[in-house]
């Protein structure tokens, strides 16, 4: 869906205005990760609704859509924000597919290892209190990331 919206917006402009906009939304979500900026991030912090089970279809298909694309949950990062912007002006349909599987594979990841662990309380409460001390790590790993997504 990021690709059709983003092959309509990026028609007109030229590659190097492109890279400009990906580049400085990517400087502006990396400063947020590092608390230097502060605004909230557009999510939708719900999970699963009640209502999916009384619409058989199109209940299902809506909210598979809105977790797929990462805007049915909460998300207590914005690096995922930069890879939506860098899929809407810059990637390619193949790009935006593997860009799908490396979230879908990460989302899956971060579940398992939830459903592995022992104790579901004490895994919740490490996420919720290890999370924002990894910020700052995972925001200077998505330097390079960030860097061959524009430059590409």
């Amino acid at each position: 869906m990021l690709v059709v919206v983003g092959s309509v917006l990026r028609a007109p402009f030229p590659m190097l205005v492109l890279q400009i906009l990906v580049a400085a939304a990517a400087v502006v979500f990396l400063l947020r990760e590092l608390d230097l900026l502060s605004f909230p991030l557009l999510q939708n912090a719900r999970l699963v609704p009640q209502f999916v089970t009384r619409i058989p279809f199109w209940g299902a298909v809506q909210f598979g859509v809105e977790m797929g694309t990462g805007m049915r949950t909460y998300s207590p990062t914005g690096l995922p924000h930069i890879m939506a912007v860098s899929i809407m002006f810059l990637a390619s349909w193949e790009e935006a597919l593997m860009a799908g599987a490396g979230f879908a594979a990460a989302r899956a990841l971060m579940l398992l290892t939830f459903a592995a662990a022992r104790n579901k309380m004490e895994a919740d409460t490490a996420f919720y209190f290890t999370l924002p001390k990894l910020k700052v790590l995972f925001a200077v790993l998505a330097v390079p990331v960030v860097t061959m997504l524009v430059i590409g």
